[in-house]
């Protein structure tokens, strides 16, 4: 699901996601037929989408990862399918919201040989415990997992901690990776982020808060660097999802020369990136640094659940949002 629940709430509320309305769209996984808690987890065949000459970026919210009580219900055979999907769709890079359980995001990272990766609680993430153990550590934490034969870690940290509270009680997590593709080694950044959901005004405000101070910081940290920021942005870059607001994040649609989202195009396209919810609001934005590699029409909502039976209640109710690049080698 998407319920933004911040960092300084009750933990009570956890069990208030129903109340959530339009961006939550626990109702949408109705369309599935629910899948029995014992079900024994089974491979699952996913396509291969990456090329090993280019950066291929992927976001995924895997709904209430490791958390019984919430999203799917069968860890298991969610767990099972997460892999299947990362495992078959090969690309290098996967930033991920939602992932409550640390022992489960230590199975996953354990049953993916050529990846290695952390969550935002990890003890290498600066400012990462602060920000990311509440509720006993059941909070919904980001994370990231990269080939390991690509990338190495220079520097993970949450940021815009300011901000916790217009980021939902997630603001958003930093990694520098040194990366060497096509014998090119060079470093670059990705922002792992997600803010608060639902479409209510006082929600809207939050994101529209959050979405400048992230502007702001990238203004004036990254003014020339190749930069990445994916996740669960709980909104569209049109018009929002809140009736008769602005998109909180037409600050960066606006600024063309320095910013672009090449999720837009599903945006436009009218291609949602959750189950039985219409508007894009899982998206890829990247600097003009770094858009300069990206390749036309390489942007897509993977649509796994044609290979998952009842991916809405076994998997998550969002898609992987996949996009990719081309890194210049000598």
């Amino acid at each position: 699901m998407v319920p933004a629940l911040g960092a300084h709430l009750a933990p009570a509320l956890l069990l208030v996601a129903p109340l959530c309305v339009s961006a939550c769209v626990a109702s949408s996984d109705l369309d599935d037929p629910p899948i029995p808690l014992g079900e024994v987890a089974q491979p699952v065949t996913i396509p291969a989408k990456g090329s090993a000459t280019t950066l291929d970026i992927a976001s995924w919210n895997i709904e209430w990862f490791g958390d019984a009580a919430n999203g799917p219900t069968n860890e298991a055979l969610q767990l099972s399918n997460v892999r299947d999907v990362v495992a078959g769709t090969d690309f290098d890079i996967w930033g991920f919201e939602e992932v409550v359980s640390s022992s489960q995001w230590n199975s996953l990272e354990s049953q993916l040989p050529g990846y290695t990766g952390f969550v935002a609680n990890e003890a290498n993430v600066i400012n990462g415990a602060a920000y990311y153990s509440d509720f006993s550590n059941t909070e919904q934490k980001v994370g990231i997992l990269y080939k390991s034969a690509i990338a190495t870690v220079l520097d993970a940290r949450v940021i815009l901690t300011a901000n916790d509270y217009d980021f939902g009680g997630r603001p958003p997590m930093q990694v520098t990776l040194r990366v060497t593709l096509n014998g090119t080694t060079e470093d670059i950044i990705v922002i792992v982020q997600h803010p608060k959901c639902c479409s209510d005004t006082t929600s809207w405000q939050r994101r529209v808060n959050a979405s400048n101070a992230l502007k702001a910081y990238l203004d004036a940290t990254y003014p020339t660097q190749k930069v990445w920021v994916i996740g669960d942005f709980n909104d569209d870059v049109d018009t929002s999802i809140a009736t008769g607001h602005a998109s909180p994040y037409a600050n960066f649609v606006g600024d063309p020369a320095r910013y672009k989202f090449p999720t837009q195009a599903l945006t436009l396209a009218g291609i949602g990136t959750t189950v039985g919810y219409r508007s894009t609001i899982d998206h890829h934005l990247n600097t003009n640094e770094s858009n300069a590699l990206y390749i036309p029409d390489s942007v897509t909502v993977d649509r796994v659940d044609q290979y998952i039976p009842g991916y809405g209640t076994t998997t998550s109710d969002h898609y992987p949002v996949l996009s990719r690049y081309a890194w210049r080698g000598p």
